[in-house]
């Protein structure tokens, strides 16, 4: 009740602001005197918002003035009329699942579901009934549905096995069917897995798509791009139909029912895609635009596509020396994949669709999709104060998970808290035009969350399961893991200490750590020399460095992902040639660098790493000298109950699982 009256004071706020703002005149459901008009005329509807601001960073114009706007604005809309033959099914904003999920009444917006997701007390969680499907191999995917009191709600949507062609326009689902056929059958079926649960508009999660297999990834980008095209373009076809069905109401003198013509959000940006670097944000950018092929009437231009391709790519004249090894084998697939290009973190664009354009660079608040990095949406969050830019977003598309773990998680979740709030100003918009849903503060409870990610971690799974509400469901794609291959003859000892309390799992292990594991380290011939530590955690790194420093008998040397060019140099050679016993590093300088640190006999992971394959990786490297054999290689792991998750890609679901139950 309170997070209600909140939202209405807010708005009665908004409306009267808006009230005092000079509008442009609005025609009224009559007017005398009109003369007939053709209905496909070149004309501004008066109840589109005209969205106008500009946005900040690489959104702004290339020059172009405030009338050069209004008019490639104009031109748009009227390129948007609706065109039958040009759309699979004329009622698809009635018989779609988009339809249905983001009408003015959805069928899962009731009293009951509001209060399963928003359950009363500070303390409350939401409450979900989970059931699992078996897929093709190993995998399964995991429903869950909402419950309360009184059981499970059943109003999740259900998704076909079968192929939902009906759903898309065949503008788009042509050329994409065809793309479908040619792909080997791994990737046909990701896709044929993807597309129902998609049009379900349930929230998403898939955290095993491998971070080396770029074929996987083009035809995961693929299919949600054919989604995300396919959401925008309905819902701006079902804005021009409503146009259209008020000027005929004006020319015919009938007034329509406010009721059926609210089809709107706060502001247009309906889609928004979150990416670590600008080398993903190409890719994506370039697999929506492969939706626009030449067409058979027309030719779909692509506005800024140049200065889209130069701005995220390297700067002209730059060697990327990952690229021009990536042939050689000097770094790991999945290091070159994910580090080639422009790995700038701090970005955003937008782009806008119409029917015979695609308008890259477009001005935030005119957008369909916005593109961007956690960081690029926070800064400029934080620099205007408001997060109105994101009041619509109706699909939202997290990609590339585990990368951003290694960045700051937080960024991330503060983007997600600052979706569909209620904005601080009008921006122009048709309040009598606008979704109930919206004015009541619900949208959050609509929007689909899509993640995608190489693997799990607790942090993932809790946004998932607290951080986003849908009240159609959730879907989480899983697997059984097999287990990493490491080279034979290591001696290889898990090391299991207790702990019951999650809160209490930190301190735990570094009392382990400090009192168990290293005294003994010191005190054995082989192992007090030679020894890599590696410290997934930088928090946990401060935490070990800051103790070892204290004590003057230990020699050892550091290096983290903040390390300097020439700090890890001198560490390295140190360890190297033996002027130091311990070489402690963490698992974000070993994501960002990729290394072959020489010189190590012993390794100690001071919890599971969460990239699997740096586990079999690092115990590679002593093999870099000459005349090693397996049998001289110790490797010790430290683990509790709640590194479940990062076990069972090294050892395995099924050893896993008995390792953390024993």
């Amino acid at each position: 009740m309170a997070d209600h009256n909140i939202t209405t004071a807010k708005l009665l706020a908004l409306l009267n602001a808006s009230a005092t703002l000079p509008r442009k005149r609005k025609r009224l459901a009559r007017e005398p005197e009109v003369q007939p008009v053709k209905l496909n005329k070149k004309r501004s509807h008066v109840t589109l918002a005209h969205l106008g601001e500009s946005a900040t960073g690489t959104n702004d114009a290339d020059g172009a003035s405030q009338a050069v706007e209004e008019q490639n604005n104009a031109a748009d809309e009227e390129e948007l009329d609706f065109d039958p033959e040009n759309h699979l099914n004329a009622h698809i904003t009635v018989g779609s699942s988009a339809g249905a999920h983001f009408s003015n009444a959805p069928r899962v917006l009731t009293p009951r579901t509001l209060e399963a997701i928003s359950p009363p007390g500070t303390h409350s969680r939401v409450r979900w009934k989970t059931h699992r499907k078996p897929l093709t191999g190993t995998r399964s995917v995991v429903v869950s549905t909402l419950e309360d009191k009184d059981g499970e709600i059943d109003i999740a949507a259900t998704a076909s096995s079968a192929i939902p062609s009906s759903h898309f326009s065949h503008r788009f689902w042509k050329p994409f069917e065809l793309r479908m056929k040619e792909l080997p059958e791994p990737y046909r079926r990701l896709q044929e897995e993807l597309l129902p649960e998609l049009i379900s508009y349930r929230d998403i999660y898939h955290n095993h798509l491998s971070a080396s297999d770029m074929q996987q990834q083009e035809a995961m980008r693929d299919a949600v791009t054919l989604h995300l095209i396919n959401h925008a373009w309905t819902a701006r076809q079902n804005i021009i139909q409503n146009n259209q069905k008020l000027d005929k109401g004006v020319v015919s003198g009938q007034p329509v029912d406010p009721e059926s013509v609210q089809d709107q959000g706060f502001t247009r940006p309906s889609t928004l895609i979150l990416v670590p670097f600008r080398n993903s944000a190409l890719r994506w950018i370039t697999s929506y635009l492969n939706h626009f092929p030449n067409q058979s009437k027309t030719e779909t231009q692509i506005h800024n596509r140049a200065r889209f391709i130069s701005e995220f790519s390297l700067p002209e004249g730059t060697a990327d020396k990952l690229a021009e090894g990536e042939d050689l084998g000097i770094y790991p697939t999945d290091h070159v994949q994910t580090f080639k290009g422009n790995i700038d973190d701090n970005f955003r664009a937008g782009i806008k669709v119409t029917k015979r354009a695609v308008r890259l660079f477009e001005h935030l608040f005119g957008s369909d999709l916005i593109i961007a990095s956690p960081l690029g949406l926070r800064f400029i969050i934080e620099k205007n104060q408001n997060d109105d830019l994101l009041s619509s977003i109706e699909v939202v598309v997290i990609d590339q998970a585990d990368v951003m773990t290694m960045q700051n998680w937080v960024h991330l979740q503060f983007v997600v808290s600052h979706l569909n709030n209620t904005p601080k100003e009008s921006h122009d918009t048709d309040f009598s035009r606008m979704k109930s849903w919206y004015l009541d503060g619900h949208a959050k409870y609509l929007r689909q969350t899509i993640l995608f990610s190489s693997y799990e971690t607790p942090h993932m799974r809790a946004f998932f399961t607290n951080d986003v509400r849908n009240l159609a469901g959730k879907i989480r794609f899983e697997t059984r893991h097999e287990g990493v291959r490491i080279p034979e003859g290591i001696k290889q000892e898990f090391i299991r200490f207790d702990c019951n309390n999650a809160r209490e799992e930190v301190d735990k292990r570094f009392e382990y750590f400090t009192r168990e594991v290293f005294p003994k380290l010191r005190k054995s011939a082989v192992q007090s020399a030679n020894t890599l530590i590696v410290v997934p955690s930088y928090f946990d790194f401060i935490r070990v460095r800051n103790w070892m420093m204290q004590d003057e008998s230990i020699s050892v040397v550091f290096i983290s992902e903040e390390s300097t060019g020439s700090e890890i140099t001198k560490a390295r050679q140190k360890f190297f040639v033996g002027k130091v016993s311990f070489l402690v590093i963490t698992e974000r300088f070993h994501f960002y660098r990729r290394y072959k640190l020489k010189g190590i006999l012993n390794i100690i992971f001071y919890a599971p790493p969460d990239h699997s394959v740096f586990y079999p990786e690092l115990l590679s490297f002593p093999f870099l000298a000459r005349d090693i054999d397996g049998a001289d290689i110790t490797c010790k792991t430290l683990y509790s109950k709640y590194d479940a998750m990062a076990l069972e890609r090294i050892v395995g679901t099924r050893d896993a699982t008995a390792m953390v139950k024993t």
